[in-house]
């Protein structure tokens, strides 16, 4: 499998999960053009493509009817909690969207939806291929046992660390109620609670981690590193030996994971 995050964060979020005759996109919230060129520069072209949608918001959906407007043979599915949501921001491109219950198939890679918490219905979702796993979770208020069990034996997986506390609790530009949404159960993972979750994983055997789905305001990439990496050392575990360690940016491509 090929995993590649085309961009994330508060922005626009899209990830390229490839398998032997597969192209997958978790999220179309980037511009087709930018998605476009980055599959490009990965070797890859938009045809045939698969889009899988965690759910409605438009950071996470914005790209899409114009990417099938363009990509008429392009697939776009989603779970049916999300359904509702998802075919409301689709405009045009409606009669593309299916809904999924349970696993599906894109060609040879196997789809498990996660269920998350998050403030509208959303789902993370595994994708298994000849013996390989990816895990992709962003917009996680809290990390549930069901989580935990599904990425437990990825080889790679894909966790959102969206905010410091300090930052956000600090940020004069935002409300008390947005604050709140942000901190509670149903908002967004912050760096002290992500790394939590991938110190745990880690020492389940997970290998290679990628924190997406910074804050510009609330975040650096700097901190949401080192906040995790430290959580890693401090439970023994050695960088390059017992995990990899990247952040996905907004305005860049990660680098691109092969897991043979």
């Amino acid at each position: 499998m090929k995993v590649c995050v085309l961009g994330s964060g508060s922005s626009g979020n899209c990830i390229f999960i490839g398998g032997r005759k597969t192209k997958i996109l978790v999220d179309l919230g980037l511009s087709p053009l930018r998605v476009e060129k980055s599959l490009r520069a990965l070797g890859e072209n938009a045809e045939g493509v698969s889009v899988i949608v965690t759910h409605a918001h438009s950071d996470h959906v914005s790209g899409i009817e114009k990417f099938c407007q363009k990509h008429t043979d392009a697939k776009v599915y989603c779970h049916v909690d999300c359904y509702e949501g998802v075919l409301s921001r689709m405009g045009s491109a409606k009669d593309k969207l299916c809904a999924v219950s349970g696993d599906f198939f894109v060609d040879e890679v196997t789809v498990t939806p996660i269920r998350v918490s998050h403030d509208v219905p959303c789902v993370g979702y595994s994708f298994l291929c000849e013996g390989k796993k990816v895990t992709v979770a962003t917009d996680i208020g809290k990390m549930s046992s069901e989580m935990f069990e599904s990425m437990s034996d990825s080889d790679l997986v894909v966790i959102e660390s969206n905010h410091d506390e300090t930052l956000l609790l600090n940020n004069d530009a935002y409300s008390y109620p947005l604050k709140r949404r942000i901190l509670s159960d149903k908002g967004h993972l912050s760096n002290a609670s992500c790394a939590e979750c991938v110190a745990r994983l880690a020492r389940l055997g997970v290998k290679q981690f990628v924190l997406a789905h910074l804050s510009r305001e609330n975040n650096y990439p700097e901190l949401a590193f080192e906040t995790t990496k430290e959580k890693l050392l401090c439970c023994g575990l050695c960088e390059g030996e017992h995990f990899t360690l990247e952040i996905a940016e907004q305005d860049r491509m990660s680098s691109l994971f092969e897991i043979l």
